[in-house]
């Protein structure tokens, strides 16, 4: 594939790769279970025993963060999926069907893209309640705005182009060319803005948990992980760090391989590539 020519798609890649394994092995590989305590050691330093030090209630750093990795993956991947989903749904019918359902779609999307994302998903998690389907839901309302637009933005370029009016004077439904020659090929852009969707949502999880309307105690997280490491930013500041290490690993990583997708599926930066390369 060229997408592995890329260097910083195949950085990305390795990063993700590297995290997702952590996240499925973290019942192998964890050196102690994320949830127990130990009250006599409690804000120990690194050491032989514990790799990060342990925390207020003597829990092991470096076990949490790992545990940690597949909630970050979850809201990650479930957030593109159903971004994806309602944003290219919404976008596909408002930029191809026109009239007033583009003019309804559009003013509900522009009011929508008025408000910060991270400030829309906040209200919705306190409106619904702390819990990681709610970060999941609240996140992917907050991105899907986005998404659409993207999508009718691309869809308003694709509906003008021979073969769509091609299939309009061989009588296939509006329908059927939406769904089998309209989104197909508005995919690539999309996908590109749904890899920074969910650099987006492991931040917006881990701002929530960090403020406690995300996911609740004891369950660990990278943004709870942060919130117990605040009180202690002086005297043990790995705890902190060592999570916003994390998600800024994470965060780079999704961000290179949107970048690395933008350049190998558009054709005008292929050839900006290629020449750069000659």
């Amino acid at each position: 594939m060229r997408h592995f020519h890329h260097p910083g798609f195949l950085t990305g890649f390795i990063i993700l790769v590297v995290m997702t394994l952590i996240a499925l092995l973290a019942p192998w590989i964890a050196p102690y279970s994320p949830l127990h305590t130990d009250l006599a050691n409690t804000l120990a330093v690194p050491s032989g025993d514990h790799w990060l030090g342990t925390d207020q209630y003597g829990r092991d750093i470096l076990s949490r963060l790992i545990w940690g990795t597949s909630i970050s993956l979850k809201v990650a991947l479930s957030v593109m999926a159903l971004s994806l989903t309602l944003g290219m749904t919404i976008g596909a019918m408002a930029g191809f069907l026109g009239g007033w359902i583009e003019r309804v779609t559009v003013s509900i999307i522009d009011i929508l893209l008025a408000f910060p994302g991270f400030l829309l998903a906040l209200a919705l998690v306190a409106a619904r309640g702390s819990s990681l389907e709610s970060v999941i839901l609240a996140v992917s309302l907050a991105f899907t705005p986005r998404v659409a637009a993207v999508m009718r933005a691309v869809v308003l370029t694709i509906a003008p182009r021979p073969y769509i009016e091609a299939s309009h004077a061989i009588g296939m439904t509006r329908m059927r060319i939406l769904i089998f020659h309209v989104i197909p090929n508005s995919l690539p852009p999309v996908i590109v803005v749904a890899t920074v969707g969910a650099a987006t949502a492991i931040l917006g999880e881990a701002g929530l948990s960090f403020l406690g309307l995300g996911v609740q105690p004891p369950t660990p997280t990278w943004g709870n992980v942060i919130a117990d490491g605040q009180s202690f930013l002086q005297s043990n500041p790995i705890i902190s760090l060592s999570a916003g290490f994390c998600i800024a690993m994470m965060v780079i990583a999704l961000n290179l391989l949107g970048d690395g997708l933008r350049d190998t599926l558009d054709p005008q930066m292929r050839k900006t590539s290629n020449a750069k390369m000659m």
